[in-house]
């Protein structure tokens, strides 16, 4: 039997929860192990190992003092043992066992009692030895009659007899505790002095001394003589540094507000969170303290702190997707869980370090630290015993390298596989999103916003801009994969295919230039400091401008309306796309506010001294107009289109005239239970398609000389299955056909004139129409965009749509080889007049 005393010159330095921790650790581990209170004037330990029951086990036992008495009285026959230690229970999984002899029945009033009279029988300074015979003879009954492995006396603070007789005598070992302050240092170097000089018994081999620095909140002293004091206590407690020996260390136990404050006892736990500085600490001196036990201390002391980081990081929101992958909660983790195996799958049980499970306490994933060759065991049991989705296998390698390897299933499969996924763990949400967490590919995440997750957005987008990153003097500082500019297409390609509004208006606020990125790390913030200007480009060329014109229309208006801030910039990189890159038409809206502010006022009298601040505050409210009118400039409407009402009065009255808004107040109701009407709706769409009448302007939609886009959904739902195509695309084919007719007027050239000639007509009466020769312009940059978006579905509707179309509309085919410059000069000639531009016809172009 080893007997190791914890002493301490001075109280409050957290002795007693050493002891009772070290206790509980060796029982953990298979040893039988007896602690002793011999602190008789300030009596804790059973309060830290008996727990809230504290009060009840001592009152139902003796306890040293008791015992001590009894045999001082001189009885031949000692009182046994059992009466006066209590069995405590061993940490879950420990083969050891524990048993505590408290001081006594305390704090009650008949221990105080039984305390003086101990004094006043044992007399342990009397020259007699009676006392010193008493506890050597404790000392044998513990080790006859119970057999421990371990005998941990904690034993009384300062310079007194039963302290000096429980480390002189007694002990193997002594661990001697202090504070960093001078005094607490002078003391116990005086204890450690009079421990080595003290005489001990033949059979005693030299007392050991551990020195151990307690309660740390920082470094010690900085001082000279407390340095020294250190020194000599570490020389006699290790020995001088000499040859084949190391620098003597100095344990410290640091401060642990978890632990320490509340002297909770987490000795031989396995759960994550009874791991922290001081749990670690202890660990570290028990491998010196316990040398037979250093080995499984080092085990203990590797699983625990693998397994509180995992838990630390599955409870820790990530800066990349923080808002958007939220972590697990407290409470949906268990932990140190005995996990049996499904009723129809074996009696089989494993021990798993932590469970993550659902809202609805369905286990989704398990963590396990396993052993050395036994990861093949645990994978068969989780794979074929359970149907967790995600196992993560720890082991730490004879470095101490904790090894991750994660096995994910899909939702129907059977098997667990391996995943590429290491330090990446899933998140809840993720387990509804991904069919299978352990696959974080393009087509998972594509597959995940397919079905309306909206969290797979920002992935996906982050994933775009680290595969597509070409400019050379980025790579250097650029820590994602390679330039993989085929990766990025199909990243755009599956965004672009997106049918849930809500995903689609996430993927354009996502992708919008200069947007809000709650999701990007500290390596995206870099980037953006050192190339800003360069990827706010790339982004706004390359990924949102394409998704503008291809995701829904609906999901594009939405994504234009302010989300953070009153007065918010929508982004125009869609609309300038196609009028700087296509029609070379720039296109500043905010711009031409401004100017226009600037020119209004320069024509009014300056009212006031102050007239630059009134120009700066007319230019403001200018150009708020001007924001306003781009979130406004498109509508999608249930109304009748100009097309049916002229058709609707004609029908009635075939020589009537008036104006459009006469005709509408006058066919109004029939008009509306015409668009109720889907049968009666595609009957007329279907005859006009046989007519090629299915002009944009005008029947599927308007763009009016205020700068306002209507699109008419009704029409374009109904004429979408005349034509048997997808509403969806048909609409974007509008709204393109539209926005480019708006930009050749809107936008300016360089010389900052708009387009006169593209000015839509006034639709006052029933045979106003755009001119031929523009309408072909506009469908021939339209076609151009759709063939710059590379879409199939959008390229498929408009060559549909087109051949249902007046000819004007169905001319692009023919201008289609007419060299872009070209094109821009008739555009530029056709802004300039309204009259015949001698456009060619489709024989003329070769």
């Amino acid at each position: 039997m080893e007997t190791v005393a914890f002493y301490s010159y001075k109280g409050g330095v957290g002795r007693s929860l050493l002891l009772a921790n070290a206790a509980r650790f060796l029982a953990t581990l298979g040893k039988g192990v007896v602690a002793l209170d011999l602190d008789f004037e300030a009596p804790g330990l059973h309060y830290k190992l008996g727990g809230a029951q504290s009060s009840d086990l001592t009152s139902r036992v003796g306890g040293a003092v008791p015992y001590l008495i009894a045999t001082a009285e001189g009885s031949t026959s000692p009182p046994p043992l059992e009466a006066h230690t209590i069995s405590l229970p061993v940490p879950a999984g420990g083969d050891g066992w524990l048993r505590l002899m408290p001081a006594g029945p305390a704090p009650h009033q008949k221990y105080w009692a039984a305390f003086k009279e101990l004094g006043e029988r044992l007399r342990l300074g009397d020259p007699s030895g009676q006392g010193l015979m008493a506890v050597l003879d404790l000392q044998a009954r513990i080790a006859d009659e119970l057999k421990p492995d371990y005998l941990l006396i904690d034993a009384r603070t300062g310079v007194t007899e039963l302290g000096g007789l429980a480390t002189t005598i007694l002990a193997d070992t002594v661990v001697c505790m202090f504070v960093a302050n001078q005094e607490s240092l002078d003391g116990t170097l005086t204890v450690v002095e009079a421990l080595k000089a003290a005489p001990r018994l033949a059979n005693q081999k030299p007392i050991r001394v551990v020195p151990v620095l307690a309660r740390t909140t920082a470094k010690p002293p900085d001082d000279e003589r407390f340095a020294t004091g250190v020194r000599r206590l570490l020389e006699m407690g290790q020995g001088k540094k000499g040859e084949g020996k190391s620098e003597p260390t100095l344990f410290a136990l640091p401060h642990d507000e978890v632990l320490g404050a509340p002297e909770r006892v987490v000795g031989g736990e396995r759960k994550a969170s009874a791991f922290s500085p001081l749990y670690a600490a202890y660990l570290e001196l028990f491998q010196k303290l316990f040398p037979s036990r250093s080995e499984p201390a080092r085990q203990v002391l590797e699983r625990l702190k693998a397994v509180a980081d995992v838990r630390r990081e599955l409870t820790s929101a990530r800066l990349e997707f923080g808002e958007l992958f939220s972590p697990w909660s407290a409470s949906a983790i268990q932990e140190g869980v005995l996990c049996k195996a499904a009723p129809h799958r074996g009696k089989e049980s494993r021990y798993a370090d932590l469970v993550c499970s659902s809202e609805t306490g369905q286990p989704l994933m398990v963590v396990e630290y396993v052993a050395d060759a036994t990861e093949d065991q645990a994978l068969e049991f989780w794979g074929k015993s359970t149907n967790v989705r995600c196992v993560l296998l720890l082991a730490s390698d004879q470095r101490g390298y904790v090894k991750r390897q994660i096995f994910t299933r899909g939702i129907d499969a059977r098997e667990l596989h391996s995943s590429d996924r290491q330090w990446d763990l899933p998140r809840p949400r993720e387990f509804e999103l991904l069919r299978d967490v352990g696959d974080r590919s393009v087509e998972s995440m594509l597959d995940a916003v397919r079905h309306g997750h909206v969290e797979a957005v920002a992935w996906l987008v982050n994933e775009w801009r680290d595969s597509s990153l070409p400019v050379a003097e980025m790579r250097p500082f650029h820590r994602g994969g390679p330039w993989r500019p085929e990766r990025a297409q199909r990243i755009l390609d599956g965004l672009a295919a997106t049918e849930d509004l809500r995903c689609a208006e996430e993927i354009l606020r996502r992708a919008a230039p200069g947007g809000y990125y709650p999701w990007r790390g500290e390596r995206h913030f870099r980037e953006d400091w050192l190339f800003g200007e360069e990827l706010e480009r790339r982004m706004a060329d390359d990924l949102f401008a394409p998704l503008f014109w291809r995701l829904p229309v609906e999901a594009v208006l939405k994504s234009m309306e302010p989300r953070h801030f009153p007065g918010e910039v929508p982004s125009l990189a869609g609309y300038r796309l196609l009028a700087h890159e296509l029609m070379g038409l720039p296109y500043d809206p905010n711009r031409s506010a401004a100017e226009e502010a600037r020119l209004l006022a320069a024509r009014l009298p300056a009212s006031d001294e102050h007239r630059d601040d009134a120009e700066d505050e007319r230019a403001l409210m200018w150009l708020h107009r001007s924001r306003e009118e781009q979130v406004e400039r498109v509508r999608l409407s249930d109304e009748a289109p100009p097309a049916l009402i002229w058709e609707e009065v004609f029908r009635k009255e075939p020589f009537w005239r008036g104006t459009l808004d006469e005709a509408r107040e006058k066919v109004g109701e029939q008009a509306k239970k015409l668009l109720e009407s889907n049968v009666s709706l595609r009957s007329r769409l279907r005859a006009r398609a046989e007519r090629r009448e299915l002009a944009a302007q005008g029947l599927l939609g308007t763009y009016e000389g205020s700068g306002r886009i209507e699109l008419y959904l009704p029409v374009i739902t109904a004429a979408a299955e005349v034509l048997s195509l997808s509403p969806r695309y048909l609409k974007s084919v509008v709204f393109i056909h539209l926005s480019t007719w708006a930009l050749a007027h809107e936008a300016r050239d360089l010389d900052g004139q708009r387009g006169y000639g593209f000015a839509p007509s006034p639709r006052t009466g029933p045979f106003d129409r755009e001119s031929p020769a523009h309408v072909t312009l506009v469908q021939a940059f339209a076609d151009r965009l759709i063939r710059r978006l590379n879409d199939a579905n959008l390229q498929a509707t408009f060559e549909q749509l087109s051949k249902h179309q007046p000819g004007p509309y169905s001319r692009w085919g023919a201008m289609r080889k007419l060299p872009l410059e070209k094109l821009r000069m008739l555009l530029l000639t056709a802004r300039a007049s309204a009259p015949a531009l001698g456009l060619p016809s489709a024989n003329d172009v070769q």
